[in-house]
């Protein structure tokens, strides 16, 4: 879990305007002593405009300490409470202390995340068919997400909340607010801190106001400190709760902070079979086939110049920047141009532009030796295996130390090449050894071949066989090497064999770490899917914030984060582009929220308790600009 005692603000510059579509709101209690609820919390979460239906899932935990099971489970199966008394709070065996307090939808075992996270990072089964969250088991809430009665210094909780939208795109924007922060009465201890804070009860002073919480939230940080007794407003818990928004962009309960000071990396090993260059809105005419725009490789190519220009320069002020290669596979592997340093942008824009995709017809390559200079052999079949060996060759090759090495891998469709090692021996006009292998080489017997000799071991094998090769060169380059693995399925909606091409790229890909970090790297593949209606461009950004660290929010005081929500954020679904992007339906994005009460927090906020909202808003695309705040009204 991620805890940081020296958060900082962080705020967005709000647009101007008033909707009227509908809100969507994720509220919350805590506090030392009493329970709460705003009947106004999460409440009303299916918004129509145009046929604009948002919908949420949430996966909540809670590290309270230890025997706080039973009081838990009362809290939140209460059947005149707001939740389903079905629910049942858990605490998870391998961390006493910490609670899992609810998650919808409810899959599986509560305890693992695993079920959660992988169906909100697409989800597949085994035979390739989506598994992810179905638009019936998704929840119009109306309820808070924490109540809390008796919160401690030390005690820390976590939601991360999925969004997903049906029928239309929309612009989506958070919002939230500080319902209530009150001292609910002052013991004698709490007497006894407030004093030695100097802190003053307005209650005792007729020139202060007694229950105004635009004073309080303005003197919250000032050097003077009020309180009061029995009011609303006048507690300290909302300036002594630390708190966090982020995009948590692969929903793992977990804020991936960015490295800046480490640079990495990224070998894109892109698909250039013939079918890179069917049209995305008609890829069943070939006569449309072509490398201009509308064509999957236009569109790759333009995804992948926003990537190169949101790489990191000078990071740090060390002089080192991030570093973008390319290689290129169909029926083998071709270096495109090697790892690139990002502050030679124009370099690689060059290179990015001349990418093209091979064509079907081209020469199938029936005789051997080949001249380099020949027409690509079988280019148009789909060889991912070689594509791997290509990426895992330029990262070692281009091996910088404390540099993390990253892959990169896009195909659109099955694997249907791969090689059979036994072809390339002695009787062959190669330059290789026999090779003593048969199916697809090792890395080390690949590394020895020349292009001729992957041209001759080439072999259009069943779909089933070049998968399970596939998978295996990947494992072969998990198990040797600390290069991380990520791939993307791109129009496989629009292909043959779309559930064997979607396993394949699943099974290929690393895997994220859990929800609770171990020895062991367990959790979600690192896959994603970019269906051919999406911008491409939108995917490669969610990649980059899982690479590069994740994008905060706001950040700070439970107060100041709040204060932030209250104005209105305009949620942007691609980080890349100057302009703020819509959401496209179907895809599951997620955002985190975070508290933490410090250590250093002392007897000031006994019996103190803080109410607040988190709301979602969304306003369908066609027809509007986004600049539509519904949060722009004082009290939202």
């Amino acid at each position: 879990m991620t805890k940081n005692n020296n958060f900082k603000i962080s705020r967005r510059k709000v647009l101007g305007g008033l909707g009227a579509v509908g809100i969507a709101s994720a509220g919350a209690g805590l506090g030392t002593t009493a329970f709460f609820s705003d009947s106004e919390s999460f409440d009303g979460n299916t918004i129509t405009a145009g046929e604009v239906d948002l919908k949420m899932d949430y996966r909540i935990t809670y590290e309270g300490g230890p025997g706080r099971l039973e009081e838990l489970q009362r809290i939140y199966n209460d059947p005149d409470g707001p939740y389903n008394p079905d629910v049942e709070v858990k605490e998870l065996p391998d961390y006493p202390g910490t609670y899992v307090l609810d998650q919808v939808p409810r899959r599986g075992n509560v305890i693992d995340p695993t079920p959660w996270v992988e169906s909100a990072n697409v989800g597949v089964d085994d035979d390739g068919e989506f598994a992810g969250f179905e638009r019936d088991e998704l929840t119009d809430a109306g309820f808070p997400l924490f109540q809390l009665h008796d919160v401690k210094p030390g005690d820390y909780g976590e939601a991360t909340i999925s969004m997903h939208l049906f029928d239309n795109p929309a612009y989506v924007w958070l919002g939230g607010g500080l319902r209530r922060n009150a001292s609910n009465g002052v013991n004698d201890p709490e007497q006894v801190r407030l004093d030695q804070l100097g802190a003053t009860n307005t209650a005792d002073d007729s020139a202060l106001p007694d229950d105004d919480p635009t004073f309080f939230a303005e003197n919250a940080n000032g050097e003077a400190l009020y309180y009061n007794v029995d009011g609303d407003w006048g507690g300290q818990l909302a300036d002594a709760i630390k708190a966090r928004v982020w995009y948590d962009e692969n929903c793992n309960n977990i804020f991936d902070e960015r490295e800046d000071g480490k640079p990495i990396d990224i070998a894109l090993v892109l698909d250039v079979s013939g079918s890179m260059t069917y049209d995305l809105e008609n890829p069943g005419d070939r006569s449309l086939d072509s490398q201009d725009e509308g064509s999957r490789i236009f569109e790759a190519r333009e995804a992948i110049k926003q990537l190169a220009a949101n790489l990191r320069t000078d990071i740090d002020g060390t002089g080192e920047d991030d570093r973008l290669g390319l290689v290129k596979f169909g029926g083998i592997d071709e270096l495109e141009f090697p790892l690139t340093d990002a502050s030679d942008l124009t370099t690689l824009n060059n290179d990015i532009d001349a990418i093209e995709s091979y064509t079907f017809g081209q020469d199938d390559g029936s005789s051997a030796p080949f001249d380099p200079d020949d027409t690509p052999f079988g280019i148009s079949g789909t060889n991912i295996g070689a594509g791997l060996y290509g990426g895992r060759q330029m990262l070692e090759d281009g091996q910088v130390n404390g540099r993390r090495q990253i892959m990169i891998v896009l195909g659109d469709g099955a694997p249907t090449w791969s090689y059979e090692s036994e072809n390339v021996d002695d009787n062959d006009e190669a330059d290789a050894d026999s090779s003593g292998e048969s199916g697809f080489p090792s890395y080390s017997t690949w590394q020895d071949w020349s292009r001729n000799d992957k041209l001759i071991a080439m072999s259009d094998v069943n779909n089933t066989t070049a998968a399970a090769d596939t998978v295996a060169v990947a494992d072969e380059i998990k198990d040797d090497t600390d290069i991380t693995i990520v791939s993307i399925g791109f129009g496989l909606e629009q292909v043959s064999q779309t559930g064997l091409a979607r396993t394949t790229l699943l099974s290929i890909a690393s895997e994220g770490v859990g929800e609770f970090e171990s020895d062991d790297e367990t959790g979600v593949k690192l896959y994603y899917e970019a269906p051919a209606s999406v911008d491409l461009s939108i995917i490669f950004s969610q990649i980059a914030q899982v690479v590069l660290g994740e994008q905060v929010i706001a950040e700070g005081t439970l107060r100041e984060v709040l204060e932030v929500l209250a104005e209105g954020v305009p949620l942007d679904a691609n980080e890349f582009t100057d302009e703020r992007d819509c959401y496209p339906p179907f895809l599951t994005r997620c955002l985190g929220f975070e508290w933490w009460l410090p250590t250093d927090v002392k007897n000031e906020v006994q019996s103190d308790s803080v109410e607040f909202d988190i709301s979602f808003y969304a306003e369908q695309c066609r027809h509007n600009d986004g600049s539509n705040n519904p949060f722009a009204e004082a009290g939202n």
